[in-house]
């Protein structure tokens, strides 16, 4: 490119001259008219030609750039710079051979010219002849004191190549040349991701933003180091900046929808990606996205359309496989399901992922071998995933493998899927040593029935010495405030006293190596108030047998479509006579009672606003409760209360498999689905049970004092001992059992 004021351009002629003033101001019409000027005095102007060719070039004009630049070559033969602007004119009309050819005479000329070389490397990379444009910028970077655009190049082909330490070495060479380099802090950024040097990477992601505000790729690449270090909002907030700044960045779409997805808002999220596939409808990455935030409002069906899309736009991709059959598993098309994982890892038999989610499958499936050897290539394969490590807990804990189970239990905080968050505490988490009388903390981590579950560990933590100040949900502070054991009871968000250690509820077992012969079976270890009992008893009368029924668990549960069932499929329960029947439901569920008041006639004792005290005052009045897996079942089962748990066909891990019983809590019995979404027959073995046991009697303070004090002041009672405190004919319908390590399997 001529340039006014350089040495050659005192050898042109004034028009040229005044040409070369007009093309650095960008005044393009004003140039050509000057060098057409100086060509109509003089037809063999070779520098005019040469400009004139230029800005042809820089106007769209490619074929007449190429034949005024060969001509000025024509004249100028020894000139290296009109063979490296022929070079330029040939490469924009698509003659690459011509624009090589070219580029080498230049560089026959004058071998020191770094242009050249560096066009050589452009032409060498379009070709995808990486180590010729490997060469190629070398030579550039050894030549050229000033520039780094060398060094940018060469640190892309590096990075593409995956050598990232050399390319971090060569972006630093390019940013001591140009240290106000945008493009350079950018690239340097990026490759420090890359080797997971995430600060240092962010460093420069600013300062790239800094020295160029407007930079779009930069803010998503910021975004990214946020999301990467588990910063979702930050990320978010980032890609909205880049959004701001090129609001058709497709990109940029699909990772905030990214961000939103981590943050919950699956819905906000599929809003992203939809606006993704609109401005690009083949970024497969967001149709695949759109899969996983369907899945994640549970809307199935769509997410296997979007997964399918997937497959047919790269069937290459094992993860398209694997996600098609998280979509089939969810509706319980378990032989679907696993074709898509065993064609994931035909794919990519290395893909840890697509192992665990087979080993899922399996299990539901009872092909137990098999599932524990995908489980554990899966953590051979990637040791340090959270999602293999609490699958196979899971998994060991079905089947009472509980000591191994414990130990994966603990990745449950890295598994980004529970969206559990790990206490920052300045104190270090308890492992079962003796405390000495330090005071500890003992916090719920999850669910209501989570915490009713595992606070039973709370007296033998005071046994090992401990002053525990528990930390529950507000809707159970007042009902464990007087639970043996506990010192002192928190509301989650309220200040902290001063503690010595703390412990999540459900690292508990892992702290006291619980097996299942080892199992704290102190029942019960939660109670109702004795005058809030008499209380519930005088404001819900009913004759006969009582017994309380919860149908419906929590909507937003990731189950609750499997452990949930209708009202109306316990309808034949109503044909057992002599039961008063009390409803324990909340939430939305609450609705289906009017439709089927007439057949299945309800005392409504529910109370969106009633605490779990209120809640344990009446179950302590009821004979026996009926419940989905959901707070009521594991509150009854705390309490010592006869308990008849409804299960699907795939229940959670704590009831284990194949078990009528359960060693978490003696006095419950399990009525299992024989097959998925078959409800009718656990409801009607309990009918034919209910019919056993069920007889007209009488209400009245007797029966409170028969059938509620003797479970409130049994504290020193055994398991065992809880079926005699029903009537004689329920004590032996309940056959409770007890709790060794005869395990059913698992």
């Amino acid at each position: 490119m001529l340039e006014s004021g350089s040495k050659f351009a005192a050898h042109l002629s004034p028009a040229v001259r005044e040409a070369v003033a007009h093309h650095a101001e960008r005044r393009l019409p004003e140039a050509a008219r000057c060098c057409q000027r100086a060509l109509a005095e003089n037809p063999a102007d070779a520098e005019a030609l040469l400009l004139l060719g230029l800005l042809a070039r820089q106007m769209g004009q490619h074929g007449a750039a190429v034949a005024l630049s060969a001509e000025a070559v024509r004249l100028r033969p020894q000139n290296p710079g009109f063979h490296l602007l022929l070079a330029q004119a040939n490469l924009s009309a698509g003659n690459a051979d011509h624009a090589r050819a070219s580029c080498r005479r230049a560089l026959e000329l004058s071998p020191s010219l770094s242009s050249a070389w560096c066009l050589m490397g452009d032409l060498a990379w379009a070709q995808g002849d990486l180590p010729g444009a490997q060469q190629a910028w070398e030579t550039v970077a050894r030549l050229d004191g000033s520039s780094a655009r060398a060094e940018r190049l060469l640190g892309h082909l590096l990075c593409r190549q995956g050598e990232f330490e050399q390319a971090i070495e060569v972006y630093r060479r390019g940013l001591g040349k140009a240290p106000h380099d945008a493009l350079l802090h950018y690239a340097l950024g990026a490759a420090l991701a890359e080797r997971g040097n995430l600060v240092e990477a962010k460093s420069h992601c600013e300062e790239a933003l800094r020295l160029r505000p407007n930079f779009a790729e930069a803010q998503l690449n910021l975004g990214n180091l946020h999301y990467d270090e588990g910063r979702f909002a930050i990320a978010a907030l980032c890609y909205r900046k880049a959004l701001a700044l090129r609001p058709a960045y497709a990109k940029a779409w699909c990772n905030l929808g990214n961000a939103l997805q981590m943050l919950g808002g699956a819905r906000e999220a599929a809003r992203c990606y939809e606006r993704t596939l609109a401005l690009d409808p083949q970024l497969v990455a967001a149709q695949h996205n759109l899969g996983n935030a369907l899945m994640a409002r549970r809307d199935f069906r769509r997410a296997e359309e979007c997964f399918r899309r997937s497959v047919a736009m790269d069937e290459t991709r094992a993860e398209h496989h694997s996600s098609l059959g998280n979509a089939l598993f969810q509706q319980r098309r378990n032989a679907e399901a696993e074709a898509c994982y065993r064609r994931a890892l035909a794919l990519d038999p290395r893909y840890a992922i697509a192992h665990t989610n087979l080993a899922n499958v399996l299990m539901r499936q009872t092909r137990r071998e098999e599932m524990i050897c995908h489980y554990e290539r899966a953590l051979q394969l990637d040791p340090s995933s959270a999602g293999g490590h609490y699958n196979l807990a899971l998994a060991c804990l079905r089947e009472g493998r509980y000591s191994e189970g414990w130990a994966h239990h603990e990745w449950r905080w890295d598994f980004r899927e529970l969206k559990l968050r790990r206490r920052r505490l300045a104190v270090p988490q308890w492992q079962g040593e003796p405390l000495g009388g330090e005071t500890i903390l003992l916090h719920a981590e999850q669910g209501l029935g989570d915490t009713l579950q595992f606070v039973r560990y709370a007296p033998l933590v005071t046994e090992r010495g401990g002053r525990v100040i528990l930390e529950v949900q507000s809707r159970l502070a007042r009902l464990l405030r007087g639970m043996p054991g506990v010192d002192r009871v928190v509301v989650r968000g309220d200040p902290l006293p001063e503690i010595a250690r703390h412990c999540p509820l459900m690292s508990l077992p892992q702290a006291f190596a619980t097996t299942i012969d080892t199992l704290p079976q102190r029942i019960p270890y939660v109670r109702a108030a004795p005058q809030e009992a008499a209380a519930a008893f005088a404001r819900w009368p009913g004759a006969g047998l009582r017994i309380g029924i919860a149908w419906a668990g929590n909507p937003q549960h990731r189950s609750d479509r499997q452990r949930s069932m209708p009202l109306r499929a316990l309808v034949p329960l109503a044909e057992v006579p002599g039961i008063t029947w009390f409803s324990l439901q909340m939430g939305p569920a609450c609705g289906q009672m009017p439709a089927l008041a007439r057949k299945f006639s309800l005392v409504d004792a529910s109370s969106e606003s009633r605490d779990f005290a209120e809640t344990a005052a009446l179950l302590a009045t009821l004979d026996l409760v009926i419940s989905v897996d959901t707070s009521v079942a594991h509150l009854a089962g705390a309490m010592g209360i006869p308990l008849w748990v409804v299960l699907p066909q795939f229940a959670d891990w704590r009831w284990m498999d194949e078990r009528e019983d359960s060693p978490w809590y003696p006095t419950a019995r399990l009525f299992r689905q024989p097959t998925g979404d078959d409800w009718a027959a656990p409801v009607e073995r309990m009918r034919d049970e209910l019919r056993k046991i069920a007889q007209p009697r009488g209400s009245g303070a007797s029966d409170l004092d028969r059938r509620t004090h003797g479970r409130l002041e049994a504290e020193d009672a055994q398991p065992s001992d809880y079926a005699n405190m029903l009537p004689q004919a329920a004590s032996q319908a309940m056959r409770v059992t007890g709790c060794g390590a005869g395990m059913g399997p698992g």
